[in-house]
Formats: C-alpha cells, sequence, structure tokens
C-alpha cells in the first residue's frame, strides 16, 4: 500500500481511523460489543421507523362529532359489504340505494347520474357498463374550484368488498358527516362513488365524460384498498406534485408517502379510477390506499370483520385533514400542475420532503463523497486503488445474491404449498418478512466476512459507496422520486466515513460512523415496510435488494462485528481462531434466518379461517359442444383432480379461438377478447353442460362506397355478469369504426357511444360490457373492405355449482382473488360473406 508510513498501522494492516477498525489498544471482545451496541442501535431507530408508520388507535361510535370515528364509518361497511356486490347487481343496487339515503339524511341533495362508460386500452380491450355513479355537493361559502372525494362502491364478483372499497365509500360517507358538523369550507366538496370500478374504472370514466362537475377540473382525493390493514399509503400523485406533497407532509395527521412509490405505480399498468381522473388533463390530486392483508383482496374473506379499523381510522383522519385545508385554500395554487414534483419521504412520523430539483445536485454530492472516501483511504493508506476498485466489484455480489435468495425462498414456498404460486400475499406474512430481512442481512455479513480479509474494510465500504452512488445516479436519470433512496444514505454514510478517516479518536470515529448508518436506516427501513406490504412476499425480491442496500449503507458500523485480521497473517495458527470468529457472525444471522423461514412457513399453511385459492373456469363452445375446465393458476391439490397439462389460452378459451378455419389467435390477442385471461393456461377435459349461449343477431349488413357497415345485436340467452362480442375482419380490411348502442335499460335513458383512439384502426375488435341488461346491447362496425368477416359472442357468469363433473371446495379452500375465478363462459360465432 502506498500512504504514509508502517508506523501508523494496526496489526491487520488498517490504520487507526478506519471503517470497521478498533484501534491498537482496543481488543476483540471490546470491539465485538461495540458492534452489538451499534447494531442494537440501529434495530431501535429502525423498529421505530416502522412503528411510526402504524395506523392509530380507531375512535369509536363516541367520538366527538367533529372528528372522524372509524366506528361511525365501520357502521356502513357493515351495511354496504354485506354479501358481494358486482356492478349491474340486485346487490349493488342495495349498496347504492344506502349511499343516497345517507346522503339525504345528511341534509344533501344527492343524483344517480346513470350514463354508458367506456374505458378502451386497446382495439380488443374495451370495457363498457351503463353505470350508476351517486354524486353530491357541499357546497363552498366562495368557491375557487371544487374538491373531489372518490372511491368505488361496486365490488368484485365473489367479494363483499369491505376493504376494496367499502372502506373508501364509508371513509367519503364519515367524512360527509363531519363536515355538515362543522362551520361550511370555502370551496365546494363534491363526493362522487363511482359504480363499476371493478369491471374496468368505468364508473369515473362515465362520470368525466358525462357530468358537468367534472368540466372544470379540481383537485381529486381517491380511496381505495388492495388489502385488510396496515397503515394508509398515499402511493400516487398527478404530475407536478410539490403543492399537493408539501401540503400533505404539513396537514395529515398520520402520514406514510413515499415519492418512490409514484414513480413505481406511473411504470405500472395497474389502475384505479384516479387513473381515468389524470387521463382527463384537467385534475391533480393524490390516490391513498392500504396494501397489508392482501390474502383478502377480492376473495370471500373481504368482510368487514377482518378490516382494520385502525386503517379505517388512518384513511379518515388524513382525507378529513386534507379536504379542510383543501376546503380552505385557494385551490388554483393546487388545481394546477406545479412546476416540479417534490422528493418525500416518511421520518419517524413526519414527512421530509425537499424540491425534486435537488436531485442531480444531491446526486452529485454523493459522488464527491464517495471520492473523498476513496482519496482519503488512498492517501492515508487504508487501501491502494487496486483495492478500492476491488472492493467495488466485490460489492456487485450480495446485490444479486440477496434478491436472488429471497427469490429462491418464495419458490420453494410454492412448492411446499402450490396454493401460494398466484396470490398477492400470505395470509401471514410478518415472520417469513423478518426472516427475509434477516437473510440478506446474513448475505451481506458473509461477504463482509469473506472479502474484508482479502481486500480490505476501507475497500469494500468504498464499493459499497459506489453501488449506491451509482444506482443513485440512475434513478435520478429514470425515476428522481426514487433517487433519495440510494442519494441520502450514499451522502450520509460517504461523509461520515470520510470523517472516521480522519479521526484519531476511536470513539468518535465509532459515533460519526453510527451517525451516518442510523441515518441511513431512519431513511430505508420505511421504504422497506411498505414495499412488502405493497408488493408482497411474491416479489420479497425487491425488499431484499434494499435491505442489502441498507447494509451498504451500515457498512462501516456492521463492520464492528467482524474481527479484524490476526496477526500471525493468512494461514498461521493463530488465524484459524480468528477466522472460526469472523465466520460466526455470519453463520449466526444465517442460521437465524433459517428459524424464522422455517417458522414463516409452518404458520402459513391452510385452513378454514386462511383458506387457499382456488381458480378455476369452465369454457363451453356451444357450437362443437367442446367444454374444458382452466385455470390461470398452477394446480393445488383441489384443481389437480380437473386440470391436466398447461397450454396457450387460445387454443381452448371460447372466443379466443378463432374458429376451425386458421387455427388459434396470436397469443398477444388472447387477453383482449376476453378480459382478464392471461396467455397460459392449466387445461382440462370437462363435461359438456346444457347452458344457454349468447344470441348474435345480425340487423343489417351494408356494403356502399368500398365501407362494410355491419350492425349485430346481441343478447347474453341468460343472467350473466358480462358479455363479450368480438369481430375479426382480418379477411376484410380495417375496422375503421364502432358505436355502442344499449337499447331497453329500463328506468335510465343511456345514450350510445362512437368508440374512438384505439378501439379502431385493427382489423379486430372486442367488446365486453359488463352488467348487460337481458335485452342486449347493439354494435354497429365499419369496416374498410368487402371480405368475409366473424363475429363471436361469449356470456360470463359467476358460479359453477351443479356443472357436471365439479364438487365444491372443501374447507380451507376458497375462491381466488381473480376477476376470471368461477368464471362459466359460453361462447357461439357466426360467419359472414
Amino acid at each position: 500500500m502506498s500512504g504514509t508510513g508502517g508506523s501508523d498501522h494496526t496489526e491487520d494492516g488498517r490504520a487507526p481511523g478506519a471503517p470497521g477498525a478498533a484501534g491498537p489498544r482496543a481488543g476483540g471482545a471490546t470491539r465485538f460489543l461495540a458492534g452489538i451496541g451499534a447494531l442494537l442501535v440501529l434495530a431501535g431507530f429502525g423498529a421505530w421507523s416502522v412503528l411510526s408508520l402504524h395506523p392509530p388507535d380507531p375512535a369509536g361510535i363516541d367520538a366527538p362529532p367533529g372528528s372522524f370515528s372509524a366506528g361511525r364509518a365501520m357502521q356502513h361497511v357493515e351495511q354496504t359489504a354485506r354479501v358481494p356486490h358486482p356492478t349491474g347487481s340486485a346487490a349493488n343496487d342495495e349498496v347504492r340505494g344506502h349511499l343516497v339515503d345517507r346522503l339525504t339524511g345528511l341534509g344533501l341533495h344527492p343524483r344517480v347520474n346513470s350514463a354508458l362508460g367506456v374505458v378502451v386500452r386497446g382495439p380488443e380491450r374495451v370495457n363498457a357498463a351503463a353505470v350508476d355513479n351517486v354524486v353530491a355537493v357541499i357546497p363552498g361559502t366562495d368557491p375557487t374550484g371544487r374538491i373531489f372525494l372518490a372511491a368505488h362502491y361496486d365490488s368484485a364478483q365473489f367479494s363483499p368488498g369491505a376493504g376494496d372499497d367499502s372502506a373508501g365509500t364509508s371513509t367519503i360517507l364519515e367524512i360527509a358527516r363531519v363536515l355538515q358538523e362543522g362551520p361550511a369550507l370555502r370551496n365546494d366538496v363534491v363526493l362522487l362513488f363511482t359504480d363499476a370500478e371493478e369491471s374496468g374504472t368505468i364508473g369515473s370514466e362515465a362520470f368525466l365524460d358525462s357530468d358537468p362537475l367534472a368540466a372544470d377540473g379540481g383537485v381529486v382525493l381517491n380511496f381505495e384498498a388492495r388489502g385488510a390493514s396496515g397503515p394508509v399509503v398515499m402511493f400516487e400523485t398527478s404530475e407536478g406534485n410539490a403543492a399537493l406533497a408539501r401540503l400533505y407532509a404539513a396537514t395529515v395527521p398520520h402520514p406514510a408517502a413515499t415519492s418512490a412509490a409514484v414513480e413505481v405505480y406511473r411504470r405500472l399498468r395497474n389502475n384505479t379510477d384516479f387513473t381515468n381522473f389524470l387521463k382527463a388533463g384537467a385534475f391533480t390530486g393524490m390516490n391513498s390506499a392500504f396494501f397489508d392483508g392482501a390474502a383478502v383482496y377480492h376473495t370471500p374473506q373481504d368482510v368487514p370483520s377482518r378490516l382494520s379499523m385502525a386503517s379505517l381510522q388512518a384513511m379518515g383522519d388524513n382525507g378529513l385533514a386534507l379536504t379542510r385545508a383543501l376546503g380552505s385554500a385557494d385551490l388554483a395554487d393546487y388545481a394546477r400542475p406545479a412546476a416540479h414534483d417534490e422528493t418525500y419521504f416518511p421520518l419517524l412520523g413526519e414527512v421530509a420532503h425537499y424540491p425534486g430539483p435537488w436531485v442531480w445536485p444531491l446526486a452529485a454530492l454523493s459522488v464527491l463523497s464517495t471520492a473523498a472516501v476513496a482519496v482519503l483511504a488512498w492517501r492515508t493508506g487504508r487501501s491502494s486503488p487496486p483495492r478500492l476498485a476491488a472492493g467495488a466489484a466485490a460489492a456487485l455480489v450480495p446485490l444479486v445474491i440477496a434478491p436472488l435468495a429471497a427469490y429462491g425462498v418464495w419458490k420453494l414456498l410454492v412448492f411446499i404449498r402450490p396454493g401460494y404460486g398466484s396470490v398477492l400475499d400470505l395470509w401471514r406474512p410478518g415472520v417469513l418478512r423478518v426472516g427475509i430481512i434477516v437473510l440478506a442481512v446474513a448475505v451481506f455479513l458473509a461477504f463482509l466476512a469473506l472479502a474484508r480479509r482479502r481486500i480490505g474494510a476501507a475497500a469494500l465500504v468504498f464499493g459499497c459507496l459506489v453501488w449506491l452512488t451509482v444506482i443513485g445516479i440512475a434513478f435520478a436519470a429514470l425515476a428522481p422520486g426514487a433517487a433519495y433512496l440510494t442519494t441520502l444514505p450514499a451522502l450520509a454514510t460517504g461523509i461520515a466515513t470520510a470523517a472516521a478517516l480522519a479521526i484519531r479518536m476511536p470513539g468518535l470515529r465509532l459515533a460519526v460512523t453510527l451517525v451516518g448508518s442510523v441515518f441511513a436506516v431512519l431513511v430505508l427501513t420505511p421504504a422497506i415496510a411498505m414495499f412488502f406490504a405493497s408488493l408482497g412476499m411474491p416479489m420479497a425480491a425487491g425488499p431484499a435488494l434494499f435491505t442489502v442496500l441498507l447494509c451498504f449503507a451500515a457498512a462501516p458500523t456492521l463492520s464492528l462485528l467482524l474481527p479484524g485480521r490476526a496477526a500471525g497473517g493468512r494461514g498461521s495458527e493463530d488465524e484459524r481462531p480468528h477466522r472460526l470468529a469472523a465466520a460466526a457472525v455470519p453463520l449466526t444471522a444465517l442460521a437465524s434466518a433459517a428459524v424464522l423461514l422455517a417458522v414463516g412457513t409452518g404458520i402459513n399453511d391452510f385452513d378454514s379461517r386462511h383458506p387457499e385459492p382456488a381458480q378455476l373456469i369452465y369454457a363451453l363452445d356451444a357450437d362443437t359442444g367442446s367444454a374444458h375446465w382452466l385455470s390461470e393458476n398452477p394446480p393445488t391439490d383441489y384443481t389437480r383432480r380437473y386440470l391436466d397439462e398447461e397450454a396457450e389460452a387460445g387454443d381452448y378459451l371460447p372466443l379466443t379461438h378463432d374458429g376451425r378455419d386458421s387455427g388459434p389467435l396470436e397469443p398477444a390477442e388472447v387477453s383482449g377478447y376476453f378480459p382478464y385471461i392471461h396467455q397460459k393456461v392449466q387445461v382440462g377435459p370437462a363435461a359438456t353442460a346444457e347452458i344457454p349461449a349468447p344470441t348474435l343477431d345480425v340487423v343489417s349488413d351494408v356494403q356502399a362506397g368500398g365501407l362494410r357497415t355491419i350492425t349485430v345485436h346481441a343478447a347474453p340467452g341468460r343472467p350473466v355478469r358480462m358479455i363479450t362480442v368480438g369481430v375479426d375482419a382480418t379477411a376484410a380490411g380495417t375496422i375503421v369504426g364502432v358505436r355502442l348502442e344499449v337499447p331497453g335499460v329500463a328506468g335510465r335513458h343511456v345514450d350510445g357511444r362512437d368508440l374512438t383512439g384505439d378501439a379502431v384502426g385493427a382489423s379486430t375488435s372486442a367488446v365486453t360490457f359488463h352488467g348487460p341488461p337481458p335485452s342486449g346491447i347493439t354494435l354497429r362496425y365499419l369496416i374498410s373492405g368487402d371480405g368475409p368477416a366473424r363475429l363471436r359472442a361469449v356470456g360470463g357468469s359467476d358460479g359453477l355449482d351443479g356443472l357436471p363433473g365439479y364438487v365444491a371446495p372443501p374447507d380451507g379452500v376458497d375462491i381466488a382473488g381473480t376477476h376470471s375465478s368461477g368464471l362459466l363462459m359460453v361462447a357461439t360465432e357466426e360467419s359472414l360473406d
């Protein structure tokens, strides 16, 4: 090594100020005890960070009238989440009636906005419904704009929907009650309860398309849930969120928000009603939900008794605080996008935040602090350029191994219990989450124990800093709101390490190093907790990755747990006990992880209260009499009796098969022709049942001016939840126009809609209508060309009871939380020359 000379070096070849060095006067026991003490401090701050996210104790029904009460809100949940109530069902009509009655009882004047909603996500992914949104307005005294409180009141087909989304609708009802109790706000508050969100966010689209209240835009607070408990995370915002994020930080009593979640959600294909508001362009706002307890999501288990009243309290307290703040403000400051996004994250019960433009200067400072560590390590003789380069290369090892290990744990669990193969999360994931974190720490400690003996502690700390800095730069370029996750820890650890390299006093070095590590814990631990809740155990590799990044930032402190190199040199007898001592720490961590993972696996068996999810579909081609059992999920002990092979969905699904002429459709087309069905399915033969098929009536077929106009009326033929009508005009030309009409909707006037955008311009089209009336729907296709075309229709109803060969799930097995679970599909086809 180049440096200051041998007289300043410790016995293991590092200078007294090196990160992780205890100094020449400190024995191994003293060093280890210091490491244990520092680890306890880090664990304490980590626990504090996680606990600060927990929702508050719920207020009872006797809470003061001017405050939000989860007890009072839960009364609405119990009323609206008694049974499943998908759009178009009689049960959904009852929920809508409860909303109207309650709003009327509050002295408001609710109205039901009936309209035809259409959501287009491609020519073969058009979802439509005749929806009934419930709307009420709390007028302001001197409005500068409108605040929209939005939640959907329909549920998934087999789910009572206590969390998704009776929690949201009940929150709005209780907020409305509180607002009516107090002085009027300055701005109008629009209470919006949307229909058909579960069918593709159709209700909110219809509201935006047809309701005059939506014409001028405003600020939207959307309330959602993808579970039954946990912190209420503000996970999505409109672009240019600086003003709203600062308001959130200053206002809400139970903050749980990270700009990293916004970056993630903007890149996902998930949708809520909030998505349509953002697409409309005239709205800003925030989307909030709780995610823990996701095993109940869209299942029959999403009942009021499982819903956390603490989460309901947090949702209401935060929503009420934001509504009051926005209701008293000049909405011009919030109803238009700010010049930039804000970076923000939870910090011990508060929200730390800074302007988005600071992302790059902070990234540059992290580069400078990392470079300073390299220079000081070299100049003081703690390391050399080759070792520093080796440290950076070596740090990739845990960065790769830990996520792979977490992924392997999940695959092993699925192998043991196949029922978890397609769930969002486990029933009882807590112990396994801790086990994954300990496993990631064990991987890092093993890497640290092996590599520091060959490369040196200073070089390894530098290598860890390099990757924190590089990832921070990548985030700054691609996902600026997530850059803080690595940039700030890199900057804090870099400054602390550089200071430690220059300080002679061991106690002061330890304190400085610990401060940097504590800061990293405060920044990253809440994110890891929220990632676990929102991503679930199937994506545990993500939290494992960020746990390693936390270890990178805490490397100078964690290295205190490992002894320095023995004086005897490599291979000497004196070094053998030293090696055993070095191995003891990662082995202990690994053993702890193994115990936690074993216990977590053991307690996650299935039983009547925590049932195994089962997904099964019955598909019948009425023209050929061919029937099959299908499942998107891996076979389980229950479903294996129906399924015997994996196949392309297009080979077996009615409607996705393009007839007996030219084979199945391309896989990319499969999910569009019937919603929610993936490309690969498990399949098995089924007995043919006598079930009425949809009817296809060609009303007219006219050729004129190079265009062919086909008008077709499709009726479900039996009570169904949805009907899909498709046309394949590949041999004819291009579909240049589609119009949807819904005649005979009793008691409502629902205008037709011309489908535009991605709904036209291809040679195929598929429209799925949710909650269709018995009289059916009419579609008019305008096709450029005069060749043959094929029409297809499929009706989908819920429930498989009574089908030949079907055996109801045993105790401990229940319907999986997918939109196609328990689906009974019957299809028919007609060719037009």
